[in-house]
């Protein structure tokens, strides 16, 4: 209270001393002075009171974590929702400077002008998946880079692999969408997040079988040789996939490379 009438008087210091000046700060005044007396001054016993009160409210919660305030418990399906979705765009923010920030921070990666995931879901498989199905057509099957990312991580590649019979000439957040024809059994096949893609074996293979136009040889074989690394592939289930499959491109590099790696891994 003795702020409020300091900051009053300050005021009233600073204003022009006419006839109205006065009879409105003088009427602040006495509201103040009012109000102080009226106010009775809280005893220890009531102080303690209360924070008991709040203590017990904030023990008292159920199972489901909901104050039991007497209201009927959530259904049974109930599923809390997710505070920010996976993908955004700039109209999910201020403006577009917003997402530039986020950008710089490594709070969201970018995958065009006007739109981004958000970092801490790619650091999962599961969340990899779940943004690759914002991505990949339905219902097509992830594969080759596609499925290398969602398996490893890393960069957001610049080109959607899929295996499907159709053709896509649209740009899905501004890459193309590359479509091969490809038989793959179920046993070759996963599922992430809603996402189907190809198994680790399976994609193993398709990135040894890329030109050196679509991945260069030393990046080929860095990724394929981490992907055998971390989900222990057999060079020898590769090899029996290219042998069920003569007559895929490249097929000659891609048996060369996992026959050096037979006896190695």
């Amino acid at each position: 209270m003795k702020t409020l009438i300091d900051r009053v008087l300050h005021n009233f210091r600073g204003a022009v001393a006419s006839y109205t000046h006065i009879h409105f700060y003088g009427f602040l005044i006495c509201q103040c002075l009012n109000e102080a007396a009226t106010l009775r001054p809280m005893n220890t016993t009531t102080i303690t009171k209360q924070r008991t009160n709040r203590t017990n409210a904030r023990k008292a919660e159920s199972k489901d974590g909901y104050l039991s305030t007497g209201r009927p418990p959530p259904p049974a399906n109930y599923s809390m929702p997710t505070s920010m979705p996976m993908l955004m765009s700039n109209r999910d923010l201020p403006g577009p400077l917003s997402m530039n920030r986020l950008d710089d921070v490594g709070a969201v990666h970018r995958l065009d002008g006007f739109n981004a995931y958000l970092a801490e879901y790619s650091d999962t498989l599961f969340g990899r998946g779940v943004i690759m199905t914002k991505v990949v057509p339905r219902p097509c099957i992830a594969c080759g880079r596609s499925a290398l990312w969602v398996w490893m991580g890393g960069t957001f590649p610049n080109v959607i692999d899929i295996i499907s019979g159709s053709h896509y000439r649209s740009m899905v957040y501004g890459r193309p969408i590359k479509t091969y024809k490809r038989n793959v059994s179920a046993g070759h096949l996963s599922t992430i997040g809603g996402l189907k893609l190809t198994s680790p074996t399976r994609t193993t293979c398709d990135i040894a079988l890329m030109d050196e136009r679509t991945m260069p040889h030393k990046q080929r074989t860095e990724l394929a040789y981490a992907m055998m690394q971390e989900y222990h592939v057999d060079p020898a289930d590769c090899l029996k996939i290219l042998d069920e499959n003569r007559f895929w491109p490249n097929i000659a590099q891609a048996r060369q490379f996992f026959k050096a790696l037979e006896y190695c891994i």
